[in-house]
């Protein structure tokens, strides 16, 4: 037996809240073993947050036919948000652990990446500066914590 609630129905503080069209989607993942071995947080965010593909004309690029911008490794973290820095050129990855475990991120990063660094959400540096290898690699130490981790490169 399944049941879902689409809608609360409120009528307060908004007498008209829940009036008009709604669209839902939902999805059903049967898996083996326990939530956290079956990835279903990372299947969550992969159905919740579709790749968005858009049409550009043909023209000779320097990139190869396949080729990631930003890659988080192991499987237990979410890469949440890669945007433009507040405050100049850099970009600010947000990533969570989601297993509750303790964990060495490691974020494999556009090439030419000069420096990188542990920020907060308001994107204040915190700590010393992380190092990226001749890989274009950083490993950063993840805690099991409800927050969002962000990184600016």
């Amino acid at each position: 037996m399944l049941r879902l609630s689409l809608l609360r129905s409120a009528i307060w503080p908004d007498p008209n809240a829940d009036k008009g069209r709604h669209q839902f989607s939902y999805a059903l993942y049967p898996h083996g073993g326990d939530w956290k071995a079956a990835l279903t947080v990372r299947h969550g965010y992969e159905y919740n947050y579709k790749l968005q593909a858009m049409q550009v004309e043909s023209h000779g690029g320097r990139l190869p036919a396949s080729h990631s911008f930003v890659q988080v490794e192991p499987e237990n973290l979410v890469l949440t948000a890669l945007k433009k820095a507040e405050d100049g050129d850099g970009l600010i990855l947000r990533f969570y652990e989601w297993a509750g475990k303790k964990t060495d991120a490691q974020i494999e990063v556009p090439a030419g990446a000069t420096s990188a660094t542990s920020t907060n959400l308001m994107e204040k540096p915190e700590g010393p500066a992380l190092q990226i290898t001749e890989s274009n690699r950083i490993s950063v130490p993840s805690h099991p914590t409800p927050s969002i981790q962000s990184n600016r490169l």
